[in-house]
């Protein structure tokens, strides 16, 4: 996502990446990546539990892909429990999201 970022810019859409974390270790998991975009802290998972991100298994995060418009309206999502994968559909969001500036 990081390597895409000015693609995603370039259609007027912001990369959030919200951890299940304390403030401090979301903060260590930004910098030791260099990521270009915010990275959120919601340690009490209220997001996760929103978007019925429970965990899978015990130690096994469901993750999430979510396209919100202006309008605050879910156009997209798309969930795993392989991190793997979430990683790399990150041409495929791209593409969702340049198809929607297209058809806005």
């Amino acid at each position: 996502m990081g390597q895409l970022y000015a693609e995603f810019k370039a259609v007027n859409c912001e990369i959030l990446l919200i951890l299940g974390e304390p403030v401090e270790k979301a903060k260590r998991y930004a910098e030791s990546l260099h990521l270009p975009f915010p990275v959120l802290s919601d340690p009490a998972r209220n997001v996760y539990h929103r978007y019925g991100l429970e965990k899978a298994v015990v130690f096994i995060q469901r993750t999430a892909s979510i396209i919100i418009d202006q309008c605050g309206t879910i156009q997209y999502i798309k969930t795993t429990t392989n991190p793997m994968l979430w990683l790399q559909e990150s041409k495929e969001l791209l593409n969702k999201v340049k198809s929607l500036a297209l058809a806005g």
